[in-house]
């Protein structure tokens, strides 16, 4: 073999070396691109399921149309039962205030006084009542809007989680629980904020004050042959006709 070959044959090799380091260099940078650092905002909402897979909250219009005979003055009983009940609905689940709205008819007026009287009686504030109008004169209209849950879509895949280098959560992580959630909360005004506590129960309450100031369990009133069960569930008063 020539010298001319010889250095031919090194210079093929040399060049074939360079090709394979500039591919592996490529194929390394490629790969720290893909497998990119999260950032710390990134982090925290894969991390937070509430933020990563958000419930919407969209308002809802609910209405109960009242009818307006012209032979009757003001509502009957079980239209003003069925107000009754609707405004306690309002209290549970409606946001802004409650509309009352009547065409003009002459019964109008004083159906609309029953209405503010039993919307009175369900606890509701005559600030939060507010008047309209509609076109039918013999229809007397209620009217509010209440919040309703939309689950979040499930099912977001962007990258292989398997060669994950931040020891953070999927994407999806989550997202299952929000729709669940969605799905089976009540009221969704309790995802808005918490709610007014309702008064305890004045029944059992006193029962159970009774109790306690009724019985004497102290010690030197004890006497012999009683369990100290008995002297305590005793009262003074069974204690005197024994």
């Amino acid at each position: 073999m020539s010298t001319n070959d010889m250095a031919h044959r090194a210079g093929r090799m040399h060049r074939f070396a360079a090709l394979a380091l500039l591919a592996l260099s490529a194929t390394a940078v490629a790969s720290c691109s893909e497998s990119h650092r999260l950032s710390s905002e990134e982090a925290w909402i894969e991390t937070t399921a509430a933020r990563g897979h958000p419930i919407e909250l969209v308002e809802k219009n609910e209405a109960l149309d009242v009818e307006l005979p012209p032979s009757r003055h003001g509502l009957s009983r079980n239209q003003y039962v069925d107000v009754y009940r609707f405004a306690i609905r309002y209290k549970e689940e409606g946001t802004g205030p409650i509309a009352v709205s009547h065409g003009g008819a002459r019964t109008g007026g004083e159906a609309v006084a029953d209405v503010r009287r039993a919307l009175e009686d369900a606890g509701i504030a005559s600030s939060r009542i507010v008047r309209g109008s509609s076109p039918n004169r013999r229809l007397l209209t209620l009217a509010y809007h209440r919040p309703v849950a939309i689950a979040p879509q499930c099912g977001h895949w962007p990258r292989d989680v398997g060669q994950e280098r931040e020891r953070v959560p999927y994407p999806d992580f989550g997202c299952a629980t929000q729709r669940n959630l969605a799905g089976m909360v009540v009221n969704p005004r309790d995802l808005m904020g918490s709610q007014p506590e309702t008064p305890a129960s004045s029944e059992r309450r006193g029962r159970i004050w009774s109790r306690y100031v009724g019985a004497d369990a102290s010690p030197s009133t004890k006497q012999g042959g009683e369990s100290g069960g008995e002297a305590a569930s005793d009262s003074p008063a069974k204690a005197a006709k024994r």
